[in-house]
């Protein structure tokens, strides 16, 4: 068995003397290093549940996923991930990779992510969403509204959007306003600046208040299983 980080053996449970069923998919270096991120609000009106901050080795463990197509980093986290679903959760819609990239490294983590999770949780994946040709990064302006995604079908209601990471929130929103008021969330697995673009919020879904006038999602719903109480990010598979 290996960490699903860093790649590198972890002694069995016999050995270790613990519960098969306690055992953690990380070994001790990494599991140390891991930092729960928490929600946030972008400014969009969109709320992001991201696992973990984007440092350390669960970055590395990101770019392994993202241009190496690692899936062990994707399988081994999908149940952690899965705990940041709320409860109305009906379909997950992955981020699309823009073609030139998914041509060029072979692997679409957000697709990935959402598979991995869809077999944890059960919530079935509606890739809906097209990218833009380009990626953002190779546009030579960076102005609101240069990355659009569109939507090839109709989205289901309830849809939660399911990345790798979190950086200015704004490939989220996009990807949000493209569906039509009909996300109610979003999940990464990372978020890389400390509030990914965004306003933390104390407690998940649903506090503080959605702002009047946003059309990006419907409403803030609890996490799954929460049935409507304050969400604590806990670094915790699901059952």
């Amino acid at each position: 068995m290996v960490c699903v980080l860093c790649g590198w053996w972890k002694p069995p449970a016999w050995l270790t003397g613990l519960n098969p069923a306690e055992r953690r998919p990380f070994c001790q270096v990494c599991e140390a290093s891991l930092r729960p991120a928490g929600p946030v609000r972008l400014a969009s009106g969109l709320v992001v549940h991201s696992l973990l901050n984007h440092q350390g080795p669960v970055r590395n463990a990101v770019h392994a996923l993202k241009y190496r197509g690692v899936d062990r980093v994707a399988n081994g986290l999908a149940p952690f991930l899965a705990n940041l679903l709320p409860d109305q959760a009906a379909v997950l819609v992955p981020i699309p990779r823009s073609l030139p990239r998914r041509i060029k490294f072979g692997t679409d983590p957000g697709r990935a992510l959402a598979r991995a999770v869809s077999r944890v949780a059960g919530v079935p994946v509606a890739d809906v969403l097209l990218a833009p040709l380009l990626h953002r990064s190779q546009l030579r302006e960076r102005q609101e509204g240069d990355l659009r995604f569109r939507a090839h079908r109709a989205v289901p209601a309830g849809a939660v959007l399911v990345d790798d990471v979190l950086t200015t929130g704004a490939t989220l929103s996009s990807a949000a306003a493209a569906c039509q008021g009909e996300v109610i969330a979003a999940i990464t697995l990372t978020r890389s600046v400390p509030d990914g673009g965004g306003d933390p919020l104390t407690s998940g879904y649903g506090s503080p208040p959605q702002r009047s006038g946003d059309t990006v999602h419907r409403t803030n719903q609890s996490p799954r299983g929460g049935k409507g109480k304050p969400h604590r990010q806990v670094l915790r598979p699901a059952r």
